[in-house]
């Protein structure tokens, strides 16, 4: 069995490494234990997030005792709430700020405080995963119920922000008004977007209203143990879809900084991309141009040892010794098993999609197989008829976003972009969590 909890999908050095950053020293000084080892892999424009299963879960049930107390789960809350406030503030000041005007050290200082906002933010934030994905396991445990059972006790009681703009936009037919209170939403860890309208022509003529599903597991009779457990569940996967709508709008702003950053320093906002938040004084003071930045494009990990200050950057032959511990082994089963996280049962032609670019290859009934999905897949999501991932639980955006629009889901297979490919025929039964390939 593969020892590591890998985390798969599109992303840039700059747009992601922040939350790593937050994981390790800002979670630590929160709750007294920051993530484990974690090592980013960053290869031609895929990330691959690292850490071994046994201390990811480890973290989770370490979380999972602090927080089963919903006095503790209300402070945690509540903190959450105050560090959001100043990343607002921050944001707001760049929003007023003009930035060309504003001299290199001006510009360094909004960046930096832009940056410690977020991550000192994230580090709250980062409690998300590993909790719920071990409040999961020990639920299973406790109660003897099924993943399909679970994922419908612990449906979120409202509606994801991706749902909530849906429905906003099919409401008011408010094309201009989408774009004042959603310009963020197809922002990715790759890249930003500013909103066209006809973006959101094209959105409006896609989608259709949503409404919370009432369907649930009623009849599942719960210790109180399990019951604090759904709860828990119920409200992760709340926070988890509140922190991405912050880190969307977050990206917002930092990429207006680091396009004015690149402009003075001669470096295109692609390269700039893949800098590190450590190098944004050098650059300015011309110290790091843009053929330093391509030469970690193609490869880069980055290795953050626990209770390490910070990580190592290797690129080229530093990577060997790692990546020949994390290439984990194919397996060519007929059958791939993972979790139920909306039910349902269809036979259909797969499509895998392992960046969001490629959304309009996928044609409508196919099955959408990815590493993860995350919101800037939604216009392949809207038309598939399946979705099955390599990561995720039950509060994951697939399992979410897969129960309001009642398509089967599976989650958590490990290895589905592997197995399966373009075209193949499979039958998927959510029910059970299993993909068979037909031909």
């Amino acid at each position: 069995m593969d020892d590591w909890f890998r985390w798969e999908r599109e992303a840039a050095i700059h747009l992601l490494f922040p939350t790593l950053e937050g994981s390790m020293k800002p979670l630590e000084e929160f709750i007294g234990s920051g993530f484990p080892t974690t090592i980013l892999i960053f290869k031609n424009g895929i990330v691959t997030w690292c850490v071994k299963n046994t201390e990811f879960y480890g973290l989770g049930a370490k979380l999972l005792k602090i927080y089963k107390d919903d006095i503790k789960e209300q402070e945690m809350v509540e903190e959450a709430a105050k560090r959001l406030e100043v990343l607002r503030n921050v944001e707001e000041e760049i929003e007023k700020a003009n930035i060309p005007d504003l001299t290199n050290e001006q510009l360094t200082d909004l960046y930096n405080k832009l940056h410690d906002a977020f991550i000192n933010y994230y580090g709250i934030g980062a409690i998300q995963e590993p909790l719920a994905m071990q409040a999961e396991v020990e639920l299973k445990e406790i109660s003897g119920s099924s993943s399909d059972e679970i994922a419908h006790l612990v449906a979120p009681d409202k509606l994801s922000y991706i749902q909530e703009a849906d429905n906003f936009l099919l409401e008011t037919k408010d094309i201009d008004g989408f774009i004042k209170k959603y310009y963020w939403i197809d922002n990715n860890y790759s890249h930003t977007k500013v909103l066209s309208k006809e973006d959101v022509e094209k959105r409006l003529s896609s989608i259709k209203p949503v409404q919370l599903s009432k369907e649930n597991s009623q009849n599942i009779e719960l210790n109180s143990e399990s019951k604090r457990l759904v709860q828990l569940l119920k409200n992760f996967a709340t926070y988890q879809d509140d922190r991405k709508r912050n880190i969307l709008i977050y990206l917002h702003y930092l990429e207006m900084l680091l396009k004015e950053v690149g402009k003075r320093a001669n470096i295109p906002l692609g390269a700039m991309r893949d800098t590190f938040p450590s190098e944004i004084k050098d650059i300015l003071d011309g110290k790091i141009d843009e053929e330093f930045i391509n030469n970690r494009r193609e490869k880069c990990f980055v290795v953050w040892e626990e209770k390490s200050g910070k990580p190592s950057i290797l690129i080229g032959e530093e990577t060997k010794e790692w990546e020949e511990i994390l290439i984990p082994q194919v397996n060519s089963s007929p059958v791939i098993k993972g979790n139920c996280a909306s039910k349902g049962k269809i036979t259909g032609k797969v499509r895998v999609l392992l960046n969001a670019s490629e959304n309009d290859t996928l044609e409508g009934g196919e099955v959408l197989v990815t590493f993860m999905t995350s919101p800037d897949f939604m216009s392949a999501v809207r038309r598939c008829s399946a979705i099955i991932t390599n990561l995720g639980g039950i509060t994951s955006h697939a399992a979410i976003i897969s129960r309001e629009l009642g398509i089967p889901c599976i989650v958590g297979t490990k290895n589905a972009t592997e197995i399966l490919k373009t075209g193949d025929m499979v039958e998927v039964d959510a029910n059970k969590g299993i993909v068979r390939i037909i031909s």
